[in-house]
């Protein structure tokens, strides 16, 4: 008799009804599962201070699991407060897109620095969100902007290493806040000028918004001096520079609270699924539901002030670059803008009065 045999046997028989008991109480997974976010409401926006003020504020639905307003929303109203009381309203200019330009002498409200504001918007169904008040926080100023050539090695799907030019910029600024003394926390947006010709033979300055989910933000209490450099952008050297362009580098100055929701943002952003990350959270606003308190609201309004450095990149400094437009524009092959870059709202004939090149 062969006793292993006859005790795999008896194995395999006890594994197979075991094995059948875990799969039918494996429970089917939903990949998609209901959220409790959906449709709930996203707002942007913020006060600038300067002469004159904008304010901006950009309203939506949360969509696919993703905080982000895609679809705007028409509001009933949105208004611009102060801490006096004091309110004007911000008219529509798109779906969901509101904003206000506030010269010196604007009746109704006044712009001034140490003062605070924020936004209080109402639905058509009758409810009221409002913010909490932000303080104008006074702008420390940049110094320097400055840019250095690279190369990268990046990895092709095939498996092999090819270089790739790179330009990195630096700002120096000071960081301390010249009316307090203290240190300052900081938020930067940047945006590139580019200039080209069209099919039209028109020589044109396109401006864009540097989009590409980084989050630049600074905390002046982690420097032990006044002043920091730090990398603040960086590209592969693509057409964009190809007959020369300007990088503008806008610093913001914001409340600590805008600071923490900025940094949470980040978290978020930066997230890679690892096991050690710190788990997942909601980003909390500073808005709220007036009649509803415990109603997530996603997004932020913040107040800041704003100065703007900006450095020329000359492409004399590089091999040569592919055009911005490549297209003749014969065929209408070309884009829009490079067909006729004065039907472009992003586009300008007129030479910026910064451009001195």
């Amino acid at each position: 008799m062969n006793t292993r045999a006859n005790n795999r046997s008896i194995k395999g028989a006890l594994m197979v009804p075991c094995v059948i008991a875990l799969v039918s109480c494996v429970e089917p997974i939903d990949f998609r599962p209901a959220s409790d976010v959906i449709s709930n409401l996203t707002v942007s926006g913020k006060l600038v201070v300067n002469h004159p003020s904008i304010v901006t504020v950009s309203a939506g639905r949360v969509l696919d699991y993703n905080p982000t307003p895609t679809d705007g929303l028409d509001l009933k109203s949105v208004f611009l407060f102060d801490e006096d009381g004091n309110e004007v309203q911000i008219p529509a200019t798109g779906i969901g897109k509101y904003a206000l330009t506030i010269p010196d002498g604007f009746p109704g409200i006044r712009i001034e620095n140490g003062k605070s504001y924020g936004i209080r918007l109402e639905t058509h169904q009758g409810k009221q969100y409002v913010s909490s008040l932000e303080q104008v926080m006074t702008v420390p100023a940049p110094i320097l902007l400055t840019y250095e050539p690279s190369i990268r090695r990046v990895l092709d799907p095939s498996g092999y290493y090819f270089s790739v030019p790179y330009i990195n910029f630096y700002l120096t600024t000071n960081i301390v806040d010249q009316t307090s003394g203290t240190p300052a926390f900081l938020h930067w947006q940047i945006e590139q000028t580019s200039r080209f010709n069209d099919a039209h033979l028109h020589t044109c300055y396109r401006t864009q918004s540097i989009n590409d989910d980084r989050i630049r933000i600074l905390n002046g209490y982690e420097y032990t001096s006044d002043q920091a450099r730090i990398p603040i952008h960086e590209s592969s050297l693509n057409s964009s520079y190809a007959h020369g362009s300007y990088l503008h580098v806008i610093q913001e100055s914001i409340s600590a609270h805008a600071y923490e929701y900025w940094k949470s943002v980040q978290t978020v952003i930066a997230r890679t699924g690892s096991m050690f990350e710190v788990p997942a959270g909601k980003v909390r606003s500073n808005i709220r539901n007036i009649d509803d308190p415990q109603e997530d609201v996603f997004g932020f309004f913040y107040v800041t002030g704003a100065d703007t450095i900006r450095v020329y990149v000359d492409p004399a400094q590089f091999d040569p670059l592919p055009p911005y437009c490549a297209s003749s524009g014969q065929g209408g092959t070309c884009i829009s803008y490079c067909c006729d870059c004065s039907n472009d709202p992003a586009s300008t004939t007129v030479k910026p009065y910064y451009w001195n090149q």
